[in-house]
């Protein structure tokens, strides 16, 4: 499955294998959401492939406004029946401190496991009411938030991903790297999907470089290295002849 982002597909051999889960790790202002709209705003316009967003961050109205400024209109491809949005923000950091202060009984482990369930059931809904085949779902971290927990994180995280799986659509899931550096420990979630992208934004000299690295996707062959990568106004745009390294 192709993503149209720019360079991307030249580093992956042609595309995301269909029905696969990828991974986006980064830090903040990486262009990880970026990156996952554009993979579905490039299949609804460029491959007539339908797309689902689930939200775990922010509302539809400033998810649509951010994207209209790369060009992207989703409300107009929602209102061809083309693309939905999920708001999953109840799952969210914010949702928890309104729950602590009315002391609402969905801060049990069952209550949390409940709206997991909730989501995944939702998320079936959209994808068959508009036959999406691409997904998109920002961001895993904000999920963390609710469980606190390693043994309880790493469940939820298991069943999401095996129901993402099950779904037989292709997805990426964004969330933080919590750690930069070459020697950073591997998240949980990493062995749990198909393929892995980090983004990165590294200094050096006085001066900033985005960059790019795919550290895992089966069933493809890869361009592993690291490589730069620009946001503009057309969304993000890889270049996988460069190096972020230079040579001596």
């Amino acid at each position: 499955m192709p993503t149209g982002v720019a360079g991307l597909d030249e580093l992956i051999s042609g595309g995301i294998p269909r029905g696969r889960i990828v991974l986006v790790l980064g830090g903040p202002g990486t262009g990880k959401t970026i990156l996952g709209s554009q993979f579905l705003y490039n299949g609804i316009s460029e491959y007539g492939e339908n797309g689902v967003f689930v939200s775990l961050d922010e509302s539809k109205s400033h998810f649509y406004s951010e994207m209209l400024k790369f060009g992207w209109n989703f409300k107009k491809a929602e209102e061809e029946g083309k693309f939905l949005f999920i708001d999953a923000t109840r799952l969210s950091r914010v949702a928890i401190l309104k729950e602590k202060m009315m002391k609402e009984e969905t801060s049990s482990l069952r209550g949390k496991q409940l709206q997991i369930d909730r989501l995944i059931e939702e998320l079936q809904e959209k994808i068959q009411q508009i036959g999406a085949q691409r997904v998109t779902l920002d961001t895993l971290a904000s999920l963390f938030y609710r469980f606190l927990d390693p043994i309880e994180r790493r469940t939820a995280s298991v069943e999401l991903i095996e129901s993402l799986s099950d779904i037989n659509v292709t997805t990426v899931v964004t969330t933080e790297l919590s750690y930069l550096g070459l020697e950073r420990n591997l998240m949980d979630e990493e062995f749990l999907v198909h393929g892995v992208i980090m983004m990165q934004t590294l200094f050096s000299g006085g001066t900033t470089t985005r960059a790019l690295q795919v550290e895992k996707m089966r069933g493809a062959n890869v361009n592993p290295n690291l490589v730069p990568y620009t946001i503009d106004k057309n969304g993000i745009e890889i270049f996988p002849a460069m190096s972020v390294f230079r040579e001596k």
